[in-house]
């Protein structure tokens, strides 16, 4: 899930995904570079230049002034406190479940919509989940834009690319104290019960049953900074719809790790609805959750200053793609011989 968001009427959007400050230096570039000064009187540069600053000028003041009109509708607050019942949106649902509610029908959606509540988990586990991301996010991280950890494939931004944590793992040969630092028992009981807990919020809200429900990719730990993007993967705010991306995916969930305003700016989560944009300021210990359609089309602002934590949970109700909790073990050796055979004497992580 700023500067540059989209405002309240949506802001334009090329097909290179550049923003209306991109245009407009664009259009400076195009139009310094095709001048020829040499054909021009001091006078009518001068008057040229003016003419263009100031259509600049009107240009950014449309676009940072509208951002806050009356089109946009602030859903939850980072000053909120949600308690008892979550805050719900219904939006009509998209035909991107047409084929799933034949294959799925007691669990692809037949109301769609949206929702936030600050209630689902206490402040010391999210705390404890904080924890558990900027250790494991402390490994590696991307040279700018957005970091990623998963859990269950080991998946790690580093600099330019992704590495396999738990491959390294292996690799450096650690011990079961060694994991037991990167991935405390309590940290991971918290992300079981709050994993779980997640599930049940949405199948209750959407009225389905969480037995139907799976864990899917992609699920991560999310480490956002104002670091400029030096890749496309690291450009996480552009507008998207997470089906289709990922086809399989029925709903999406962020638990917020960190507070708008008050640990970074910018990094509100903003859904392009047809009549107004709705803004989702996040809260340390806040849940908001959607279907995955093309009804909930949204965007994360881009964060321009502090650090953006989040946990990303997807689901499906397909369980050819449910997440299976990984095992890490340690190359065969001497002094365990059994151990790529069964497992027995190897360090691993039951996130099950």
């Amino acid at each position: 899930m700023s500067s540059d968001g989209l405002n309240g009427r949506k802001r334009v959007v090329n097909k290179n995904e550049d923003t209306n400050e991109d245009n407009v230096s664009r259009v400076v570039s195009q139009v310094v570079s095709s001048e020829k000064p040499q054909n021009q009187s001091f006078k009518n540069r001068v008057m040229s230049e003016t003419a263009l600053s100031m259509s600049i000028l009107v240009m950014v003041y449309y676009t940072t002034t509208q951002y806050n009109d009356t089109n946009e509708v602030v859903m939850a607050s980072a000053t909120q406190s949600i308690r008892g019942s979550p805050i719900a949106q219904q939006v009509m649902c998209s035909q991107d479940y047409n084929e799933d509610r034949v294959r799925f029908p007691s669990c692809a959606p037949q109301r769609c919509g949206r929702l936030v509540s600050d209630s689902m988990i206490t402040e010391s586990e999210a705390k404890h989940l904080l924890s558990l991301t900027k250790r494991d996010l402390s490994l590696g991280g991307s040279t700018g834009g957005a970091s990623f950890f998963s859990l269950y494939s080991g998946g790690l931004s580093m600099d330019t690319n992704y590495v396999n944590m738990y491959e390294l793992i292996e690799r450096t040969q650690r011990n079961d104290e060694d994991l037991k630092e990167l991935f405390p028992e309590k940290d991971l009981e918290v992300y079981r019960t709050v994993r779980n807990r997640v599930r049940k919020t949405i199948a209750s809200h959407f009225g389905i049953t969480s037995g139907e429900l799976y864990l899917t990719t992609p699920t991560t730990f999310v480490r956002i900074t104002a670091k400029r993007p030096h890749l496309k993967y690291n450009i996480y705010y552009r507008r998207h719809v997470d089906k289709r991306a990922h086809r399989r995916l029925h709903f999406t969930s962020v638990l917020y790790l960190s507070t708008y305003g008050a640990d970074f700016s910018g990094g509100r989560l903003i859904f392009t609805d047809e009549m107004s944009n709705t803004t989702i300021e996040p809260k340390l210990g806040r849940l908001s959750a959607l279907t995955s359609g093309t009804e909930n089309e949204h965007f994360v602002e881009r964060v321009t200053s502090g650090t953006r934590y989040s946990l990303l949970f997807t689901f499906t109700c397909d369980p050819m793609f449910a997440l299976i909790g990984p095992q890490i073990g340690r190359p065969k050796t001497c002094a365990q011989p059994f151990c790529l055979l069964y497992g027995v004497g190897c360090p691993s992580l039951n996130i099950k």
